[in-house]
């Protein structure tokens, strides 16, 4: 036994990896150590790829799941390497190599995609022909849903028969705001299917079409709310007209933050607490489900009389109605920032450390929305940076 080394490169690793979550740059050091012994064992650079991107070292952490890939290792290890390469490509702005891989993502997680495939055959390979249906099947949150229904709106306009496989939950929004003509949310029969249908994950149409331009399109905002539910959710909340509105969100859908690149996005309610010293402003939650629990009306934020009637509905189109009322909607990163962008409604949305892909790496802007401004942590858990500089804009 080597007395300098008294571990083996296996107990190096386990270690390490026991301390990914709270102390990466531990992590790193002990799993490197590991690695010295044996730079040969796959598991052991995927989870120094997990302790580099937890520090936000992206390239080094691009580089380590690159070499995991290039080891033996079993499908397991293959599939998870393989997500977390393609979210860090992504993130680093490298979008071809990123989506390539990206695609990988439902030999981990099917969901409709089994489903599609035994009715439709193989998702869409090549060019999107003028004169084929194609079937959207819609993907992982609410949020990514509405990004991406863009998509199906400028196909329809080039003259495309396009159908969208939507949760239920935004069903209603996208026939009623949206451009669309056919929104489902059930999976389509197979009576639909003929030599001149096609379909295609929702996520994978931005980049597998070369008739689309690279640039997301309708940045300014697609979707319309009508001026009648406006009107009647301004007589409803009942704002203050000498104060600016501000909706509150904070905590996204915990089931989609259990992985590497979601965990730790959402807020707790009490981080806008700091936000009652500014005395021009009145407040508006549009926090629904999880989370709403926290929610406090006594703690200094004055709130709009029609409060309890925002709070009672789950509906979508009520929730955009009711951020067309608004000045500004400030938000954890969740579905309610993607539909403000769609809406045109200016939002500023508060961004963990290390964010989702779509979000980048730095800047205060989106390609994706005009009206989102985005507030990023400077280091882990840094909520209060994040409303102390809220705080400043809201000021000025």
């Amino acid at each position: 036994m080597d007395h300098k080394n008294p571990w083996s490169s296996d107990e190096w690793v386990n270690k390490g990896a026991q301390l990914l979550d709270k102390q990466p740059a531990l992590a790193q050091k002990i799993i490197s150590k590991g690695i010295q012994l044996d730079p040969q064992e796959a598991i052991s650079w995927f989870n120094l790829g997990i302790g580099l991107h937890q520090q936000g070292k992206i390239n080094a952490a691009i580089r380590a799941y690159k070499q995991c890939l290039a080891l033996p290792h079993n499908e397991q290890t293959k599939l998870a390497a393989t997500n977390n390469l393609a979210q860090d490509l992504l993130l680093n702005g490298n979008e071809k190599e990123g989506w390539k891989l990206y695609a990988a993502r439902f030999k981990r997680k099917p969901g409709n995609y089994n489903l599609f495939t035994e009715a439709f055959g193989q998702p869409l390979k090549g060019e999107l022909k003028i004169n084929q249906k194609i079937i959207l099947m819609s993907e992982q949150g609410l949020g990514d849903t509405i990004q991406f229904a863009r998509y199906a709106m400028l196909l329809q306009t080039k003259g495309y028969e396009v159908a969208l496989l939507s949760q239920p939950a935004l069903v209603n929004l996208l026939n009623k705001y949206g451009a669309l003509e056919n929104v489902v949310d059930k999976v389509i029969s197979k009576e639909h299917n003929s030599r001149n249908m096609c379909w295609l994950p929702l996520m994978d149409i931005g980049q597998k079409l070369p008739t689309l331009n690279e640039t997301p399109p309708y940045a300014s905002g697609y979707l319309n709310c009508k001026q009648a539910d406006v009107k009647n959710w301004k007589k409803i909340l009942q704002r203050d007209p000498n104060k600016r509105l501000i909706a509150l969100h904070w905590q996204g859908n915990p089931n989609h933050e259990g992985s590497l690149y979601s965990r730790g996005r959402s807020m707790h309610f009490n981080d806008w607490l700091a936000l009652r010293e500014i005395k021009d402003l009145e407040f508006v939650s549009i926090q629904k489900g999880a989370g709403s629990e926290q929610l406090k009306l006594d703690r200094g934020l004055n709130f709009v009389k029609g409060q309890a009637e925002v709070s009672a509905t789950m509906e979508f189109c009520d929730t955009a109605a009711i951020l067309k009322n608004c000045d500004l909607l400030i938000s954890a990163d969740s579905g309610v920032v993607h539909l403000a962008g769609a809406l045109g409604v200016p939002a500023w949305v508060a961004l963990r450390w290390i964010p989702e892909w779509r979000w980048g790496l730095e800047g205060c802007t989106t390609p994706w929305y005009n009206s989102l401004r985005l507030f990023r942590q400077n280091q882990d858990g840094d909520w209060q940076g994040v409303v102390e500089a809220m705080k400043e804009r809201l000021r000025s």
